[in-house]
């Protein structure tokens, strides 16, 4: 069973293209063909015919008698949610819509979708494109949770079952049926462009699932907290331009060597391991706070100093430190056998009241995952601004809505609430009236 998702910048996107499989490749010849930089199967289809609501570059390949939530789009940075089919835009896709403004969707699916199956599913986050492809079966019920707890904005399920399958910078999730249609994703690469040599981070969440340490309550489990830390390091290291590169997937866990190895064979900048402490006898004890382990001295060696970047963004933050912050051991694999420079990071005791309440806590997580972001781009010497496009790709929208007196422009990736949406409603109408 596997597991792959990514979340790729908007920003960083070229085309988002619906590939049609007319000559019936399998997904590894149209990714050699196309160059595509992420490919994952797309929409329903019945034999050779694609069904719901299907347009790819101008041609409609599916029609329905409803209108449906699904994604539409020109070029793929200017992906929304929105009723399809949408006559006015080149591409749009439907299956069931999951999550729509961060909340469940009523679900509305037939007998040959329900069940445990394999699920496939794509959506938008904070101005990310996201992409999720996973063989350990789940309901529909059960996808749009698991999403909507990721703090997906919007949800589109596609096809599942035996169609599921993923090549996502790396994350392969093979399948031997050949899809009518795929959803490609090219990235921007002109010459000069940051992403050409971009850095590379090789994230290594501890564990895996059959780990059973966690807080003497049970409230606590080290092996939820890693992956999903994981995965809000990933999305904060790409939207500024780094590669990450994983060492497992969510359901997988590899050797100590092996996670070594994944990163050698990535060529990665430096390595993080992320982990949580433990102390005592089993019960609740006094031990509490972040350290970072590397293998050994000299503090002046690359990794002694990254983790004095860290230690240093983790302080700014106000993050509780232990007094000796930054602990050398040759012992542990994934800090011995790792050529780039490497640490491990254990974020809190599960074995400390005090640190658990803060570990369970999701603006604590995001705390922790900005934090690290910091200070692993201060190393790298990233900008802690997103660097993959200094002009983001909404800026005349956001200079006109400024100009019209609709909005103020700022804060241009959170979400609306309603009290904002009757605002500028309100507005909208009074400059109709005025002619303007």
């Amino acid at each position: 069973m596997a597991k792959a998702i990514s979340s790729i910048p908007l920003s960083r996107i070229r085309r988002v293209e619906l590939y049609i499989n007319k000559s019936e490749r399998t997904l590894a010849e149209i990714k050699e063909a196309t160059g595509a930089d992420y490919i994952i199967n797309g929409g329903l289809f019945e034999g050779t015919k694609a069904v719901c609501h299907l347009k790819a570059a101008g041609k409609v390949w599916a029609s329905d008698p409803y209108t449906y939530w699904g994604y539409a789009w020109d070029t793929g940075p200017d992906m929304v949610l929105e009723g399809v089919p949408a006559p006015g835009k080149l591409n749009y896709i439907c299956c069931v819509c999951l999550l729509r403004g961060g909340k469940a969707e009523r679900l509305i699916y037939g007998s040959d979708l329900a069940g445990h199956r394999q699920r496939t599913a794509m959506g938008l986050k904070g101005g990310n494109l996201c992409l999720y492809c996973s063989t350990d079966g789940a309901t529909p019920e059960e996808l749009q949770a698991e999403l909507q707890a990721k703090g997906w904005d919007s949800a589109v399920m596609l096809d599942g079952g035996g169609s599921s399958q993923c090549d996502m910078d790396g994350q392969v999730i093979d399948a031997s049926r050949k899809v009518h249609n795929l959803v490609c994703v090219y990235l921007k690469k002109e010459e000069g462009d940051p992403m050409s040599n971009k850095k590379i981070v090789c994230l290594d969440p501890g564990h895996g699932p059959d780990t059973v340490n966690g807080s003497p309550d049970g409230s606590y489990k080290e092996k939820e907290f890693t992956w999903d830390l994981y995965e809000r390091l990933k999305t904060i290291l790409e939207g500024r331009g780094v590669k990450v590169v994983g060492t497992r997937t969510e359901n997988a866990k590899p050797s100590l060597t092996a996670r070594a190895e994944a990163s050698n064979a990535a060529g990665a900048d430096c390595f993080i391991s992320i982990h949580t402490n433990a102390a005592g006898n089993g019960g609740w004890y006094d031990a509490r706070g972040l350290e970072i382990y590397t293998s050994s001295g000299p503090m002046t060696a690359p990794r002694n100093l990254l983790a004095t970047d860290l230690i240093n963004a983790f302080h700014a933050a106000g993050v509780v430190l232990r007094s000796t912050p930054i602990v050398h051991n040759l012992d542990l694999t994934v800090l011995a056998k790792t050529d780039a420079p490497a640490v491990l990071i254990e974020y809190g005791y599960h074995t400390s009241k005090e640190d658990v309440a803060l570990l369970n806590d999701t603006a604590y997580r995001d705390k922790l995952a900005q934090a690290t972001a910091d200070g692993v781009c201060k190393w790298l010497g990233v900008s802690a601004a997103d660097t993959s496009d200094p002009t983001p790709w909404y800026a005349e929208d956001q200079e006109w809505v400024k100009t019209m007196g609709l909005a103020d422009g700022t804060r241009p990736e959170d979400s609306c609430t309603r009290a904002e949406t009757w605002t500028m409603l309100r507005r909208l109408y009074e400059a109709i009236k005025a002619g303007k």
